[in-house]
């Protein structure tokens, strides 16, 4: 054999032909590897934004969870608890957080629920006010997780401190929490001079001199319920006008003998929306309803099903 290099049919060397072939491979390889890699990264990322998007679609319409800072609902529940809300009783809410954080009108939807609300559901809410409680607002920075003491459509009082919804004999609440209020207010009253005001924290809503009520004594009060109709005298131009305000945008007024809604002169009312009453179950030292009104059910986020410490923790 010739000492030259051995060539094949295009005329390369047999070691370089050889070296373009192994390139070749490798370069194969490379791409055969990158393109899987590739495959696996945009398959998991699918996963991920799959269940992303599931569980997001969940917290909207069929749970979310919660954290209790607070003790207003000892003994039932105690600050650093936590609880599962369920949203399928009365259903998922719609609407434009941004413009409702921004302080804008924003229309509530709900969807479908399997029930509605009972007395006696410790529930989670947005906030019904956002800067003070003469009025009413849906502040979706704050929530709260209270009891329903009274639902749309009852007749509430409160008696000594427990509370009493007409037509049920039932106790709605922790009695022993509600005999300690009634006792501590009685208690007060007695050893208070005359001339020596009460606090102001035993007053409750309206927060007017011609009620008078207090946290041991209010009501009765009818908790609207969509279609409830009111005679709007007086007593109840006061007690109602800022929810009246809020379902139709327009001033509500007591003028001399009449009440007038958007400076026209009316004599009753039908509600449009559903109320609640929702009461810490830790009577004594509770901000509640009782101080800032009854909440719009439209503001309720769901009702809670498990709370304490999650099977998981």
């Amino acid at each position: 054999m010739n000492n030259e290099q051995q060539t094949i049919g295009n005329g390369q060397p047999d070691d370089v032909q050889r070296t373009t072939d192994d390139v070749q491979r490798t370069t194969y390889n490379w791409k055969r590897i990158l393109t899987k890699v590739i495959d696996i990264v945009c398959t998991i990322g699918l996963w991920i934004f799959g269940l992303v998007a599931l569980y997001a679609l969940l917290l909207f319409t069929v749970f979310d969870t919660f954290h209790v800072p607070t003790e207003s609902m000892t003994p039932t529940l105690h600050p650093g608890d936590r609880g599962i809300i369920n949203k399928l009783k009365l259903g998922g809410r719609v609407f434009d957080i941004y413009a409702c954080a921004a302080g804008e009108p924003c229309e509530v939807k709900r969807m479908p629920g399997y029930g509605k609300l009972e007395n006696g559901d410790v529930i989670v809410f947005n906030g019904p006010f956002i800067e003070d409680w003469d009025s009413v607002a849906m502040n979706v920075r704050r929530y709260y997780c209270k009891r329903a003491v009274g639902v749309a459509g009852d007749t509430l009082e409160i008696r000594d401190g427990h509370y009493r919804i007409r037509g049920l004999d039932k106790e709605f609440g922790v009695k022993r929490e509600q005999d300690m209020t009634g006792r501590y207010v009685r208690d007060l009253r007695i050893s208070t001079p005359d001339s020596v005001p009460l606090p102001g924290w035993i007053y409750c809503t309206p927060h007017d001199s011609t009620f008078n009520w207090t946290i041991a004594e209010m009501g009765p009060m009818l908790i609207p319920a969509e279609g409830s109709r009111i005679s709007l005298d007086r007593h109840n131009t006061i007690l109602y006008r800022k929810y009246i305000t809020w379902e139709t945008g327009k001033r509500v007024e007591w003028q001399d003998t009449v009440a007038t809604i958007g400076g026209l002169p009316v004599r009753d009312y039908t509600f449009r929306e559903n109320y609640c009453f929702a009461a810490g179950d830790h009577t004594i030292d509770s901000q509640d309803s009782r101080y800032w009104g009854l909440v719009p059910e439209k503001f309720i986020v769901g009702v809670t099903t498990i709370y304490g410490h999650l099977p998981w923790e």
